[in-house]
């Protein structure tokens, strides 16, 4: 719906080096640039920008696309809404169509709802005696509920869906929101918080993408999100992050509740943060470490809070953060703790907080009866399989010599069993390498193409051709002209197919831009479609490579089809004779 010449007019305002220069720290390579890929974690950079198609792409990941499909990842936003943010970026002006001024986008509808609701419920928070003397318990005080928008839900089925109403929203937008449910028996509509606190989720841009609602009691479920929305990802956001953001650079410390965050917060701690009813994601742990090297995790130290510590520490350790643990006695979080022993005591845990090894070597210590042989060996096997886990030999070294002091074991023979467990780790992802190499090759396990397993030579030979097609637009035209047989129906799979169709139709008097697949493709298909791309440089475009794969293609597929016409034949002859 965004005119092709406004899109262009986005790109080249927004130069790719700059954009992406903003998460990520770019070197000079030549005409090109590097980095250490946003997308997952690395040492050794793989991440290029390439000046001369304006597009990314990373090497060890396999993420790729132009600026859209960039700012489309790393914020969470569909293509007309990472054009907005660009245009905006650039000082353009995006012309809305009448269909988009009557119906609006689907994610502003939402911020606009969102913002209207935040405004209820804290409006409703002062009318509440019930929700203000809980407030008062958990030493919120008026100045903290203001700062983080806090507000109250009625415990009514209809109180918030009626004020929409009101302001114009419908029931299907409510609905699409999350912030009505509906009743399978009545299909009416219902409010979706109601007898609860609600803490609004704020993201970079100060826009309310979703909500948070707390009981007032022990009933259960404690508490209740807003499900994934147009304007909204659970696994790519964080409470309270907004604020944090600023106060992160030595550490961000997450914990797992609205209460510890704002607690904190309240105490003068504002690089705290939480998950969102949720446990740590990829997404989250790279959004902190474009901010911060190093996570401090806060949960509650009951079993379920140390099995998600458990869980966070692999994540954030892949994300390339040095993760640390707090050690909390007679508090089982940091609301509680603050209450009884003050923020400054909170502040000398914090410098005390302890590391990986040191807090689940102190589990397996805690786990095991280290005064008999059995409880012993089971403890030194569980701790050469927890040192074995560091990649680094020098990390391992001083856990070995941890390790062999607590258990009275000899350094020389726990480092022979560490060694031996790294060796057996190594040659065991050795082993799922080559295998997802073998796998990757063959198409299996394609999740944007599922087809290409079917027939790999038709698949690759279809590869080389939209390739080309990218990488020199000029057989694109020719194809509109009629100088190659090539038809959407020669294509083995439908994502091939798909490709090929939106190329074409992409390309108008003779011009063709790659940003515009980004409408009809999503981040992964985009950067399968740049790999596509990215194959073809350093190799011949020529006719006859061209002529070559179309022959491939159409030699595979039919034989493909034979084949299956073959084994119909012979069902059918099957069938005739049974009968």
């Amino acid at each position: 719906m965004i005119p092709d010449a406004i899109v262009e007019e986005i790109k080249y305002r927004n130069s790719i080096e700059d954009v992406i220069g903003e998460y990520v720290s770019l070197k000079r390579a030549g005409s090109n640039f590097v980095g250490l890929c946003p997308f997952h974690s690395e040492k050794t950079p793989s991440f290029t920008v390439f000046t001369d198609t304006k597009s990314y792409y990373c090497f060890g990941c396999g993420s790729g696309g132009d600026v859209i499909t960039f700012i489309m990842k790393t914020a969470n936003l569909e293509y007309p809404e990472a054009l907005e943010y660009l245009a905006r970026r650039a000082g353009i002006e995006i012309p809305k169509t009448e269909t988009q001024k009557q119906q609006g986008i689907r994610r502003d509808k939402i911020l606009d709802m969102n913002r209207v609701a935040a405004r209820f419920f804290h409006d409703n928070l002062k009318n509440s005696e019930t929700a203000l003397s809980y407030c008062k318990k958990r030493g919120l005080s008026g100045s903290v509920i203001k700062h983080f928008g806090i507000g109250y839900a009625p415990d009514s089925f209809n109180a918030l869906g009626d004020f929409m109403r009101k302001k114009g929203f419908t029931d299907e937008e409510l609905i699409s929101g999350f912030l009505c449910g509906k009743s399978k028996k009545t299909g009416r509509a219902f409010d979706y918080f109601r007898g609860r606190l609600i803490f609004p989720i704020i993201d970079s841009s100060g826009d309310v993408i979703a909500f948070g609602g707390r009981v007032l009691d022990d009933s259960l479920p404690k508490y209740l999100n807003t499900s994934d929305t147009p304007a909204f990802k659970k696994s790519r956001s964080l409470y309270a992050f907004n604020f944090a953001k600023a106060a992160c650079r030595e550490a961000l410390i997450l914990c797992e509740g609205y209460m510890d965050v704002v607690s904190l917060h309240a105490a003068g701690i504002t690089n705290a943060v939480a998950t969102l009813g949720t446990a740590l994601t990829e997404e989250q742990a790279r959004l902190m470490k474009r901010s911060t090297d190093r996570v401090i995790i806060s949960y509650d130290s009951d079993e379920a809070g140390q099995r998600a510590a458990n869980r966070a520490f692999g994540i954030l350790r892949e994300a390339g953060v040095e993760t640390r643990v707090l050690h909390m006695e007679g508090a089982k979080d940091p609301d509680e703790f603050i209450k009884k022993f003050g923020v400054e005591q909170f502040r000398n845990i914090l410098s005390g907080s302890i590391t990986e090894f040191d807090y689940k070597f102190a589990n397996i210590l805690g786990k095991y009866d280290i005064s008999t042989t059995e409880g012993k060996v089971k403890a030194v096997n569980d701790a050469c399989k927890l040192i074995s886990s560091f990649l680094s030999a020098v990390e391992r070294d001083i856990y070995i010599a941890k390790a062999s002091n607590a258990l009275s074991i000899s350094k020389e023979s726990l480092k022979r069993d560490v060694d031996r467990s790294v060796r057996k780790n190594y040659y065991k992802k050795k082993k799922e390498f080559t295998e997802d190499i073998k796998r990757k090759s063959e198409g299996y396990g394609d999740r944007v193409n599922p087809d290409y397993a079917k027939n790999v030579k038709a698949s690759a030979a279809e590869e080389a051709i939209l390739g080309m097609m990218l990488d020199s637009p000029e057989y694109i035209r020719r194809i509109k002209k009629g100088e190659f047989s090539l038809t959407p129906n020669d294509f083995h799979s439908e994502f091939g197919k798909a490709v090929f169709e939106a190329i074409i139709k992409a390309c108008d008097d003779g011009k063709f831009d790659i940003s515009v697949l980004n409408e009809s493709f999503d981040s992964v298909q985009m950067s399968r479609i740049i790999k596509m791309q990215i194959a073809r440089r350093g190799l011949t475009n020529s006719n006859k490579a061209f002529e070559d794969s179309i022959k491939t293609l159409k030699n595979s597929k039919s034989k493909e089809e034979m084949s299956l016409t073959e084994l119909l034949n012979k069902k059918r002859k099957i069938n005739k004779e049974d009968i």
